[in-house]
């Protein structure tokens, strides 16, 4: 398991030091002790001429970025091996791309991910399909012996989300859960000063995201039937008649995602389970509609709400407030506030503003971000070699899943809802 190998910007008092011990164990005996699975010991085995040989499946935007990422780290012994798209012309241009960023040998285009899973010659893959096929493809990677890069949310529905942890474990699997503000040195610094105890006892974290536009309202007049395997598209959902729009545009629509909480929320939600290293909220409450972008275009049938706000309760006794909203875009942040003052984690701003007593931090501090951070790519890239858990392992894949769902049922049934960790089960009475 993951333990705190951060470079403390402060002392870190022994108390804190003691709480953080109990949140690691806390976090350690339900994510892995309570089911017993062992960790990774096994060496993978790598390809022919101790080369990984990885598959891209997925190749829209995100899935098209992980691209210049793996060739660029070809000094690692890597190759891109394959590219996997349900779309033909997402194939080809996945095609195109590894070729004009200096690789060599062309990537072969595959259709079904199935094949991918099926051939020995594939070490790895990243997953970034749409985000509910996130968790199924990665049990199934896991269950043929592929370790993988999966993109958040890594889940959006909470039984398939324990059923791939459960694969990448017992199939002692190295994954990589694409929240890559873990290897970004300015939240990094963010988490240093927070593991550092200077904030004192925290206990409320405010969050909110916010624009004025009408996001993932995609242009979908290039998707032709012909070009798209929809059938494939469409997995283990109930099938529906062939739509370009909803192809295009499956950020709006429920049977894809669970909107706002999983599409963007999951950066802080991943975040917060990081800094506090405290993986479930206990209980949550949530509000969320679409007030806003299904007004001024018919073709918007939105499913997904354009507003939300939530409340998430954690055991270790802090609250979150986390907000989204695609009508203004005033007032994005992310504040954590303590009993001797306040972090600004996006402008890194660490003061006493608020705080009291004896320790109140006396003079505001702009924090250096921490500094030589290997990308998140590579850093998976260099776990597959030496077994060890990535910077972002799977049970924070699951924390951020939980804490999403959570929000998503809580707004959807209209009731406050609580965990159980240990049954790893959503309470709905």
């Amino acid at each position: 398991m993951q333990h705190l190998d951060l470079i403390y910007l402060y002392p870190m008092r022994k108390e804190w030091r003691e709480t953080l011990k109990r949140r690691d164990f806390h976090r350690t005996a339900l994510a892995v002790g309570a089911a017993g699975f062992p960790g990774i010991q096994t060496l993978s085995t790598v390809g022919a001429n101790n080369r990984i040989r990885i598959a891209v499946i997925g190749c829209g935007v995100r899935g098209s970025q992980h691209i210049p990422d793996i060739i660029q780290c070809q000094d690692m012994g890597v190759e891109l091996s394959h590219v996997c798209d349900v779309w033909s012309i997402a194939r080809d241009r996945a095609v195109a791309s590894a070729q004009s960023r200096g690789q060599k040998t062309a990537p072969k285009a595959v259709e079904n991910y199935e094949d991918i899973l099926n051939d020995p010659s594939v070490d790895a893959v990243v997953i970034a399909t749409p985000d509910f096929s996130h968790a199924k493809i990665l049990k199934e990677a896991a269950e043929a012996g592929k370790d993988g890069y999966c993109e958040k949310p890594f889940a959006v529905d909470l039984k398939e989300g324990v059923a791939a942890v459960n694969a990448v474990r017992a199939n002692k699997r190295v994954v990589q859960i694409g929240a890559q503000w873990r290897s970004d040195g300015n939240y990094i610094a963010g988490a240093n000063a927070v593991h550092s105890g200077v904030l004192g006892k925290i206990t409320r974290i405010s969050i909110a995201q916010n624009f004025i536009q009408p996001r993932w309202r995609k242009d979908y007049s290039d998707v032709k039937k012909d070009d798209v395997n929809w059938d494939l598209f469409q997995l283990h959902h109930a099938k529906k008649p062939f739509s370009a729009k909803r192809f295009k545009r499956w950020y709006l629509y429920r049977d894809y995602t669970n909107g706002l909480p999983g599409l963007w929320l999951s950066h802080y939600l991943n975040a917060v389970a990081w800094y506090m290293q405290d993986l479930f909220p206990y209980e949550v409450t949530a509000s969320a509609a679409v007030l806003l972008w299904n007004q001024d275009d018919p073709d918007d049938d939105r499913e997904t709400a354009d507003t939300l706000s939530a409340i998430l309760d954690y055991p270790s006794g802090f609250q979150l407030n986390i907000s989204m909203s695609l009508c203004n875009s005033a007032d994005t942040h992310f504040i954590v506030y303590g009993t001797n003052g306040k972090l600004d984690v996006q402008k890194r701003i660490l003061s006493g503003d608020g705080g009291a007593g004896d320790e109140q931090i006396q003079e505001a501090k702009t924090l250096e971000p921490v500094k030589n951070v290997a990308s998140h790519m590579r850093n998976w890239l260099e776990c597959i070699r030496t077994r060890e858990d990535p910077c972002c392992s799977i049970e924070y894949g699951l924390s951020h899943s939980v804490a999403g769902i959570m929000v998503a049922e809580s707004n959807r049934v209209g009731k406050r809802l609580k965990y159980d960790p240990q049954k790893r089960e959503i309470l709905y009475g």
